[in-house]
């Protein structure tokens, strides 16, 4: 039975397609749905070459932490759905599956696309990560504009 589900969002132009799917499933078994946004370390996305003052890191992630709220917002407002908003900070794929055994979620949903482009041929992607990691099913998305 599925009570509980957890949809990661990363903002990019795919996330609304990877939320329609968690949204009716959500509906379908009346689940509960968690909406789960990883913001990266500083450390971890600012070039090596750049070095970076305590002060400036701090106002880096000052600016993606209000960045990610004012997404989140925008996102609900369109969902017109109850859904559980959660900010986590560090490596997405690892916050996502500890938040779903911390949470006992019964189904994570997770987007095969999104902003992570060279990346992906470097470190892989999240969604594979978080197949492989997650403690329980994952529905992979892959949204229909990416197939253009």
């Amino acid at each position: 039975m599925i009570k509980k589900i957890l949809c990661a969002v990363d903002f990019s132009e795919y996330t609304e397609e990877v939320v329609a799917y968690a949204l009716e499933v959500s509906k379908r078994f009346d689940a509960e749905l968690h909406l789960i946004h990883v913001i990266p370390l500083v450390a971890c996305i600012a070039p090596y070459e750049t070095f970076l003052l305590p002060e400036h890191m701090l106002e880096m992630e000052r600016n993606m932490d209000r960045e990610a709220e004012e997404q989140f917002e925008r996102l609900l407002k369109r969902l017109h759905h109850p859904a559980k908003k959660v900010v986590r900070k560090g490596i997405a794929f690892l916050e996502i599956v500890e938040y779903a055994r911390e949470e006992g979620i019964d189904l994570i949903v997770v987007g095969t696309h999104g902003r992570t482009g060279v990346q992906h041929m470097l470190i892989g992607s999240v969604a594979e990560k978080v197949v492989r990691k997650s403690p329980c099913p994952v529905l992979t998305v892959r949204p229909r504009s990416s197939l253009r």
